[in-house]
Formats: C-alpha cells, sequence, structure tokens
C-alpha cells in the first residue's frame, strides 16, 4: 500500500485500491489514511508555519514562500533565513538572523520542516518549502493564502480554541503584532530590539500602537513621572574629589550644583550646613514657601534637591542612620515604613555608595563613638 502511494506521488484512491484489493479491505486501509506515513498533511504544516511565524516574527507573506535553500551562515547558535519580502513597487531578498540549534528556534523549526516535506519536494521536484499532501491526494507545492487561512480555521476546530466561548478569529496577518508585542514586553519597550524589519516611526505606528500594549505604556509613564519626581527630590552628593575640584574652579558650581561661584565657598566651608547636609537655599524650599525658611523636619533633607552633600556630613548621617535602624523594631511596620522608610533607602542606596570604604568606616567610628554629635546651623552660633 505505502509503495503504491509513493510510487504514484500520493494519487492513488480508495478507488483505485478497491480494483486490487475489494471493497472491504479498502475500506479498513485507505490510502488517505496510509499517505500521512509518507507526507505531511496540512496540518502538519499548518502547525509548524504558525509556531515558525510566532518564533521568528516573519511576516505570514514572506514565510509562505519560503524555499528549501533559505537558510543561510549558521554560526554559533544562530542562522540567516533569506526570504522574499514583497513591496508595494516590487519585491527583494531580504534576509533575518534567528536563533538555531534548540528544536523549537526558528532555525530548528525550519530544519524539522524540511526534513517532513523532502518526501513532496522529491516528488514534485519543486523547491518551495512548505509542501503537503492535500485532503484529495495530489501534492501540493504551494501554500497559498487562501489554503493558509483554511488551515487556520481547520487549527482552531480541531484544537478547540476558543475566546469566551467562542472560537477564536485567528488572523494569520497579525501574527507579526503578536511576535512583535512580546519582544516590546520583555525588553520593556527597547526600540533597538523592536525595530527589525522597519524604520523606528513604522514599528512604533504599527506594532507598538496597539491596545494589548497600552497598560505597558501607561506604566512607562508612571515610571517617567515617578524617576522625574526622584530626580527633583533627590540631594545632590558631592564626593571628596567633587569638593576639591569644586574649591579649585568655584565657577563650576553653576553646573555642579546650580549655584553662583560666590556661594561656592560657604557652601563648601559649612556655613550653609544643617544636620544631615549643606543647603543651597534655605529660603525657597519646594517644601514651603519662597522667602519663608523651609518648613520640613531635618531628615527630609535627605529626599530634597536642594540639600548637597559632603564627607563632613556622613557621621551624621550615619548616626541618624543607627537612629532609624533602632526604631524599626520598636515601632509597627508600617509607620515605621511611613516615617522612615524613604530616607532608609536613600541613605542605603543613594548616598553611601558614592564615597569610599575608608571614609564610610572613619565617618562610622565617629558616629559611634561615645562623644554625642551636637550640631546647631552656624547662623544660630552667631558665626562663633
Amino acid at each position: 500500500m505505502l509503495w503504491e502511494i509513493r510510487n504514484r506521488n500520493g494519487q492513488f484512491t480508495r478507488k483505485m485500491l478497491a480494483q486490487v484489493v475489494g471493497d472491504r479491505l479498502a475500506n479498513a486501509h485507505t490510502p488517505g489514511s496510509l499517505a500521512p506515513l509518507l507526507y505531511p498533511t496540512s496540518r502538519d504544516v499548518f502547525a509548524l508555519l504558525l509556531l515558525f511565524c510566532l518564533e521568528s516574527g516573519m511576516e505570514l507573506e514572506a514565510a509562505r514562500e519560503l524555499t528549501s535553500d533559505c537558510l543561510k551562515n549558521p554560526n554559533r547558535g544562530y542562522v540567516q533565513i533569506e526570504y522574499l519580502k514583497r513591496r508595494r513597487h516590487g519585491q527583494e531578498w531580504n534576509a533575518i538572523r534567528v536563533r538555531d540549534g534548540s528544536p523549537n528556534s526558528p532555525g530548528g523549526l525550519i530544519r524539522l520542516a524540511l526534513r517532513l516535506t523532502s518526501s513532496v519536494r522529491e516528488a514534485t521536484g519543486a523547491p518551495a518549502l512548505w509542501q503537503f499532501r492535500t485532503k484529495d491526494g495530489p501534492l501540493s507545492a504551494e501554500l497559498s493564502a487562501g489554503a493558509a487561512s483554511q488551515m487556520a480555521r481547520s487549527f482552531v476546530s480541531l484544537h478547540q480554541l476558543t475566546d469566551e466561548g467562542r472560537p477564536i478569529d485567528l488572523r494569520l496577518s497579525r501574527l507579526r503584532k503578536t511576535y512583535k508585542a512580546a519582544v516590546y514586553q520583555t525588553t520593556g519597550g527597547k526600540m533597538s530590539a523592536f525595530v527589525q524589519g522597519h524604520s523606528p516611526d513604522i514599528a512604533a505606528a504599527h506594532y507598538a500602537d496597539i491596545p494589548s500594549l497600552r497598560d505597558l505604556h501607561e506604566q512607562a509613564v508612571a515610571d517617567g513621572l515617578q524617576d522625574a519626581l526622584d530626580d527633583a527630590q533627590s540631594p545632590t552628593i558631592l564626593t571628596p574629589e567633587e569638593e576639591e575640584r569644586l574649591s579649585q574652579q568655584p565657577e563650576g558650581g553653576v553646573d555642579i550644583l546650580g549655584i553662583p561661584a560666590a556661594q561656592v565657598s560657604p557652601l563648601l566651608s559649612g556655613e550653609s550646613d544643617l544636620w544631615l547636609s549643606a543647603c543651597r537655599r534655605f529660603f525657597d524650599s519646594p517644601f514651603g514657601i519662597k522667602g519663608k525658611p523651609c518648613p520640613v523636619s531635618f531628615f527630609a533633607c535627605l529626599g530634597c534637591s536642594n540639600a548637597v552633600i559632603t564627607r563632613r556630613k556622613l557621621p551624621a548621617i550615619l548616626a541618624f542612620l543607627n537612629h532609624i535602624e533602632s526604631e524599626r523594631v520598636k515601632t509597627p511596620s508600617a509607620e515605621w515604613a511611613a516615617r522612615f522608610g524613604k530616607a532608609h533607602q536613600q541613605i542605603l542606596q543613594l548616598i553611601i555608595p558614592k564615597f569610599s570604604q575608608g571614609d564610610v568606616l572613619d565617618a562610622r567610628a565617629i558616629a559611634e563613638s561615645s562623644e554625642p554629635l551636637l550640631f546647631l546651623p552656624h547662623n544660630l552660633l552667631g558665626g562663633h
């Protein structure tokens, strides 16, 4: 039976079989049930094509027309796939670089398709990749757009794929958008990984501006606003090297601190110091009214854009860190987080990493000494 099917290039029908072995045996062992042992069916080919498009992101019309020699230049787990891209004013050959090696990689799927369809290509002599035996028996050397759409409907029905109780609308033209959306989400909207095969404008308009990505875009806007707020609420931290540079070149205060050169020396000398930082504009606080003294608690300096933190403030900051960590064991978690959580995070993640280990160790020794740290602002001491 298999020999006859192969000898006749798949076109061995039940009627032909009945003439040889009779109707009873022909009905029990139809060529249609045995032919898939030799030739892939449309169901086999479509499943591979569907997975390939979802894994590679290639346009369906280009994937349908791949040929058996489409794999080029394999190298270190990647391979190029050469394809014909049809455009409004003609067509051109393109190539994409995809993962290779594993069975589910785009390269691995193409290699599997080549093995499964080799018997059909041998019979037809055609170079097309996606060849199969049709339901009626003839071998097909072409996968048309209409045939692909019919296969999609059969695939949905066979696997009972539903959306809210109704069969899903498997639109093959949207497979590339599905792939692009997955890449966009995985990379967090990184355009360099998203624009393959398109200009940034086309990629953004056709593949990023879709409803399924709206939550990601809204989160990006929220993250951007939070970053701007965090930046506005972050102090400026001067390393000892930057202090030395500013003391020698006060004119750099405009770029680094946003203050004129005349104010650099008082700030570096400690005349503008508060407890945890120096203050660039004590009477122009982001928490208060312009012209009025800053109205907030001293540790709000750690979240203020007016604050300038230098090495000489490290002992006070580490002493405050010891205090808020001691409060943690005797304060309810929610209350402690509301009062000290942000300051604790800023000290550990923003301030301490800016200084050398030696500076931090020296400051910690001062902070933990038996002598209490006492600081009054320069203006309250009358300059003495």
